[in-house]
């Protein structure tokens, strides 16, 4: 994405570098426009860069593995597609464009805070490992679809030969949504948790 802008000398000294609300700022909207069912891949997107030089925000696929495929608009969920990408960059750009013709600072930009909670909407993947754990499957809490998500990219990346790899970065804050009907088994998280850690060991 190419853009040229046209600014006086007064202005690009006041925009030359980056300010650190920005990053702030695109984070917040890189996670408003994700898509929200448990809050599960809201809260695997991370800043890991802020400076003034560059800024760098990361979907973390090994916590919510699905992100690819909603943004490739691969399996049964279609309406996500092309949200990273096309929606979320070209938001990002505007509000750039913005700052760098008038060196306004973003007001907002406090860490993203995501509510985390439980939801029927499960994929047919994710019934096959909550049955394994001996878990209802009508429906899935975030904790638990975080587990079956890292286990299911670890088992990609090592088919593939990929690197498993994890970075450092700013976190989202999170709370859990009160009055909820539906809860995850402790045992079961337990076993999604062994099931993970067994599949990080094996070559």
């Amino acid at each position: 994405m190419d853009f040229d802008i046209t600014v006086t000398p007064e202005q690009f000294e006041k925009i030359k570098n980056l300010d650190t609300s920005l990053g702030m700022w695109f984070w917040n909207m890189a996670v408003m426009v994700a898509p929200y069912d448990t809050g599960n891949s809201r809260k695997a997107i991370t800043l890991t860069k802020n400076t003034s030089k560059k800024i760098q925000i990361r979907y973390n696929t090994t916590h919510a593995n699905y992100i690819k495929f909603l943004e490739e608009g691969l399996g049964p969920v279609k309406k996500y597609k092309g949200y990273i990408g096309d929606i979320t960059r070209l938001a990002i750009t505007q509000e750039l464009i913005f700052y760098l013709l008038t060196a306004q600072k973003p007001m907002f930009t406090s860490t993203p805070h995501v509510v985390l909670r439980s939801s029927k909407s499960v994929f047919s993947q994710e019934r096959k490992f909550l049955k394994q754990a001996d878990m209802h499957t009508y429906a899935i809490t975030q904790k638990a679809r975080n587990t079956i998500s890292k286990t299911r990219e670890t088992k990609y990346r090592k088919s593939h030969g990929i690197a498993l790899s994890s970075f450092i970065g700013k976190k989202v804050t999170t709370s859990k949504m009160s009055n909820q009907t539906v809860r995850g088994s402790v045992m079961g998280i337990s076993i999604l948790s062994q099931a993970y850690r067994e599949t990080r060991k094996s070559s």
